[in-house]
């Protein structure tokens, strides 16, 4: 089937904006490095030169412990609905990972693919999936994010303000989501389409294809895999912190605990939602942030701080996700669609 003229032009429209979003991207990590690479920073790259194999190995370890928590989620989540191996399941999300800084949402393609065809998980379960784990950020990130913009800082109240939050959202998720999993919720389902009188809603709803995206319910309504998967993403933000942390005290940067967890919230949440990868996004973008925060040393001390975090984790996730490619094999994918495409 031959693409239309419209159809062309809104595909080239779209490659022009990933393109043009991937070299902005490009473009702010250089700046970072320029800010980095300033005159005044030459202590502290001079420090980063004489910095002791022990901090060094934790970062990278902590890069490492970071991609294997994330996998986690992912298996976690899906545990009400399918099990998977969880080797496979953290091989492909190293491999993913790794195609996370490409533009075009490469990485998202690999991860569907390889689940539905390496491991027979239809799509709209696939779509289900990510749902929940985008619920999990929200109820275990959410209250971290607003509390934070409220105190601007970590003190007492920040502390319960989150961690109340936490446990009010996530309580919140499950009993909605149970409200409407399993035959009870998708009947209740049914009940509100009637009530809308949608006939393609109507008819939707009770197709097999829906039974796929009703699972987010199901997935969402167990208290193990939410529970489970909200104090991996908690964790998650902890090792980042750490992290920044461990960076700034190898090149001599002042960082509070509490800008830590600020800084490694907002670099987590800017290359979640960076459409054109998350290359260069971040490290611009948590600058940016902490210099609107009023971070000491916002700016060119910052800079290094954020290139070794970033670098290290480059490194961390191009072994292991080469080391997932190897593991998963998706090029045995790709010569399958070959032979199976039809001849021209």
């Amino acid at each position: 089937m031959t693409d239309t003229p419209d159809q062309k032009s809104r595909s080239l429209v779209k490659i022009t904006i990933q393109l043009v979003g991937f070299g902005l991207g490009l473009a702010m990590l250089g700046w970072c490095a320029r800010e980095a690479l300033k005159p005044g920073n030459r202590e502290q790259l001079a420090k980063l030169g004489e910095a002791g194999a022990g901090p060094v190995l934790l970062i990278f370890a902590c890069s490492l412990l970071t991609l294997l928590i994330n996998g986690l989620i992912f298996w976690v989540l899906l545990l009400p609905e399918r099990r998977l191996k969880i080797s496979d399941t953290l091989a492909t999300n190293a491999f993913t990972t790794m195609l996370s800084y490409l533009p075009f949402k490469i990485s998202v393609v690999a991860r569907v693919a390889l689940h539905n065809r390496r491991e027979g998980v239809p799509v709209l379960l696939i779509a289900s999936w990510f749902g929940a784990v985008g619920a999990v950020i929200l109820v275990s990130l959410g209250p971290v994010s607003l509390a934070s913009l409220w105190r601007k800082g970590v003190d007492p109240l920040w502390w319960i303000a989150s961690g109340g939050g936490v446990i009010f959202c996530t309580g919140g998720l499950l009993l909605v989501a149970g409200l409407f999993a399993g035959d009870r919720g998708l009947s209740r389902v049914h009940a509100i389409a009637d009530r809308l009188k949608l006939g393609v809603l109507d008819r939707f709803v009770r197709t097999d294809s829906f039974k796929h995206l009703h699972a987010i319910f199901g997935m969402l309504a167990h208290p193990p895999a939410v529970i489970g998967a909200t104090l991996l993403r908690l964790s998650d933000i902890g090792v980042l912190t750490v992290r920044f942390m461990v960076a700034a005290a190898i090149v001599g940067v002042s960082l509070e605990w509490e800008q830590g967890v600020l800084f490694a919230s907002t670099f987590f949440m800017i290359g979640l939602i960076s459409p054109f990868g998350m290359l260069g996004t971040r490290e611009a973008g948590s600058l940016g942030v902490a210099g609107l925060l009023g971070f000491s040393g916002a700016g060119e001390s910052l800079a290094v701080v954020v290139l070794v975090v970033s670098a290290t984790e480059s490194l961390v996730y191009l072994l292991a996700g080469v080391a997932g490619g190897v593991w998963i094999r998706p090029d045995r994918l790709l010569r399958a669609a070959k032979a199976a495409a039809p001849a021209e």
